[in-house]
């Protein structure tokens, strides 16, 4: 029933791998939606064990022996926790918290997902998923004011596109390439009006984030380097580290791009920190007068790691002058969620908008 409400309320179809994806946390490349029959034997036994204190307190001595953690239907219910995760008991003090009893049993579930992944486009499809941070646009609070909602479409692509669900039909992209029903040809696609779109709203978010810590600003700066005319995405206008003016330049590398997969398949976020390594060399000129920062995001949401620091850096400033504790939570939600939105705009890209055949990005 919950599947099937899921897949209503999506507008996705859901394959048993997908689906079995589905019901991992975010943090484990799912959507979160538990299954009753995966959270039952962690909360059995961490609700036993948590009240064991309690009971021997209650009963007599000669009734503890039979209860609690001793009771028959603990015992049993530990030797199938035990023979599903093959792992050792919880002991105390974790034994009473469920999250310590719910992740082997989610380890094994995220191994027997990606164990079922029929081939590299789909092995590193999960490992971006497990990216930290890469799920942050499914916890974010749904509003508009805030640039933090994402409409029916978009929010069907981008579910579809994490699950590696079916999205639209076969057709032919704008420039010539074929596109197959799940859409990710519009990822890295050049002549998709998406990739300029998703460009252009994680430099004006970062812009809007340095202002909430009263850091000017301004975009596509000129004239930085006195024999070079290359211009990063952004300059601060006072100091941000080292008496040095913040530069930065933003780029989205396709995680699932064919020259990106084998990389894609070592690990989350070797991608992105391949390409800001790249974008170093090329700005390389400006090292010397200003704090330059590569900021690649991946599309499935994965940080690399200069601009993980550096976003963890901002939320912290934020938080200074705002006095919000969780500017940094907030920041990686608005940033994930402009990702996103722009790989929706990519994929809904690919079909000339002079067409007829706008129905390839099909509703069930």
């Amino acid at each position: 029933m919950i599947r099937s409400t899921l897949q209503s309320v999506l507008n996705v179809a859901l394959s048993d791998e997908a689906w079995e994806q589905a019901t991992l946390p975010v943090a484990n490349g799912g959507l979160g939606i538990r299954r009753a029959t995966d959270i039952t034997l962690p909360a059995f036994l961490s609700s036993i064990a948590g009240s064991q204190e309690l009971i021997s307190q209650l009963l007599p001595q000669n009734l503890q022996a039979v209860a609690g953690t001793n009771e028959p239907s603990f015992t049993a219910a530990l030797t199938q926790w035990q023979t599903q995760t093959g792992s050792a008991p919880v002991v105390p003090p974790f034994a009473t918290a469920q999250k310590h009893w719910d992740a082997p049993i989610v380890t094994v579930q995220e191994n027997r997902v990606m164990s079922a992944a029929p081939d590299q486009t789909g092995k590193a499809r999960l490992i971006a998923a497990t990216a930290p941070h890469s799920g942050a646009f499914l916890h974010a609070r749904p509003c508009a004011a805030l640039g933090t909602r994402l409409d029916g479409t978009s929010l069907r692509i981008v579910v579809a596109l994490r699950l590696g669900a079916p999205v639209c039909l076969p057709h032919v992209c704008i420039c010539g390439a074929a596109v197959d029903s799940t859409g990710r040809h519009g990822l890295s696609c050049r002549k998709s009006a998406g990739r300029l779109s998703r460009h252009s709203a994680v430099n004006d978010l970062i812009k809007r984030a340095l202002m909430s810590a009263e850091i000017p600003s301004r975009l596509e700066p000129r004239s930085l380097a006195q024999h070079d005319d290359r211009r990063p995405d952004g300059l601060s206008l006072t100091p941000w580290s080292g008496g040095k003016c913040l530069a930065w330049d933003f780029t989205c590398p396709d995680t699932l791009a064919p020259s990106h997969l084998n990389t894609a398949v070592t690990g989350p976020g070797v991608v992105a920190t391949k390409a800001e390594a790249q974008k170093r060399n090329k700005y390389a000129c400006l090292s010397h007068a200003f704090h330059f920062v590569p900021v690649a995001v991946e599309t499935l949401g994965a940080l690399g790691e200069e601009a993980s620091d550096f976003v963890h850096e901002l939320g912290r400033r934020i938080a200074t002058v705002t006095g919000e504790k969780r500017s940094t939570e907030f920041l990686l939600q608005r940033l994930s969620v402009a990702i996103q939105r722009g790989n929706a705009s990519s994929v809904l890209g690919t079909v000339d908008s002079g067409s007829t055949n706008l129905d390839v990005i099909y509703y069930l």
